[in-house]
């Protein structure tokens, strides 16, 4: 059971929309993670606009965040389009290791 920051309706993970802060040449922003796996602190939210402009009024997603301010366009972004939680305003990209060593071999202790 999560926590919804706006309405603080409880709900399943399924139900309500994972929010995280990404820092952009040093400005915070509030995305949507749609698979829920993006690294930082995360705050939950309905996939509805009501839920949202109440988190912006109380100031619940920069203090869920632990962040000043907050830029949340992007989250807005995507509850307007009404995509579901799959649809992303903004493509984050999270720089992985392929896991290959230099050998090309995942488990190769040569180098």
């Amino acid at each position: 059971m999560r926590t919804c920051v706006g309405c603080r309706g409880r709900g399943q993970r399924s139900v309500l929309t994972r929010v995280v802060r990404v820092d952009d040449d040093g400005v915070p922003r509030a995305v949507v993670d749609p698979g829920r796996r993006l690294p930082g602190r995360g705050a939950w939210l309905h996939h509805d606009l009501q839920c949202l402009e109440l988190a912006e009024r109380r100031r619940a997603l920069p203090r869920a965040l632990r962040v000043g301010g907050l830029d949340t366009s992007p989250v807005r972004a995507v509850l307007e389009g009404g995509g579901g939680h799959q649809a992303a305003a903004t493509s984050v990209v999270i720089e992985k290791e392929s896991g290959l060593e230099a050998d090309g071999h995942p488990m190769s202790t040569q180098r």
